[in-house]
């Protein structure tokens, strides 16, 4: 994955002017029906904000990946709870965000967890810490949280996210899966273009 990300981050390789063809078990692979999701026209990243390598695609390769999909197209994350340490508890907390309509909550939240576990080495001392850090960064009241965390939507959201769990034990994470259905080999990313063609290619199939 290291090596994934120096090549995205410090190449830059132009292609022509007709975009190159990618090829299964080089480029991408088939999800077996096990791993597979329900997501069409959709770009989605499995991660968790426990993830260092996840951090870094968030800040670097997710918004440009994002403003260049093709049009029709959307992007979703897919928070696993299966990540120590807490990654229950900070999936409720973004889970809960999501279900209320809270974007920028979500994504205060999100870069905020992100930060303290990586920029600021810290840990929480329970899960009681970790939901009260992220709600505060998401301005969310804890009876708002509490009202919502158990609810069917919340539970299912949760329940589809951890789809990607099946697919992270595929090559780690982050994880782009096109469609819910092809996982990009990150190995071969050589730039943002060569991302932005096989996403574009992926969704035509």
């Amino acid at each position: 994955m290291k090596k994934t990300l120096t090549a995205l981050f410090t190449l830059a390789i132009a292609f022509g002017g007709q975009a190159a063809t990618y090829k299964e078990g080089t480029h991408y692979q088939v999800l077996k029906p096990e791993a597979q999701f329900t997501a069409n026209s959709e770009v989605t990243k499995v991660y968790s904000v426990n993830c260092p390598f996840c951090y870094k695609y968030e800040t670097a390769v997710i918004p440009n990946m994002e403003k260049n999909l093709p049009k029709g197209a959307s992007y979703e994350g897919l928070h696993i709870t299966t990540k120590t340490p807490l990654g229950v508890e900070k999936s409720q907390v973004l889970a809960v965000a999501n279900v209320m309509g809270n974007d920028k909550g979500y994504k205060a939240a999100k870069m905020a967890y992100y930060k303290h576990f990586h920029d600021d080495k810290k840990r929480f001392s329970d899960g009681a810490e970790a939901i009260a850090f992220g709600l505060k960064a998401a301005k969310i009241k804890k009876a708002d949280f509490d009202k919502h965390v158990k609810t069917q939507a919340v539970t299912d959201l949760l329940a589809y996210w951890d789809q990607g769990v099946e697919v992270a034990k595929i090559q780690g994470i982050p994880a782009i899966v096109v469609g819910g259905k092809y996982l990009i080999n990150t190995a071969q990313i050589r730039s943002m273009t060569m991302l932005d063609e096989m996403v574009a290619q992926l969704l035509a199939e």
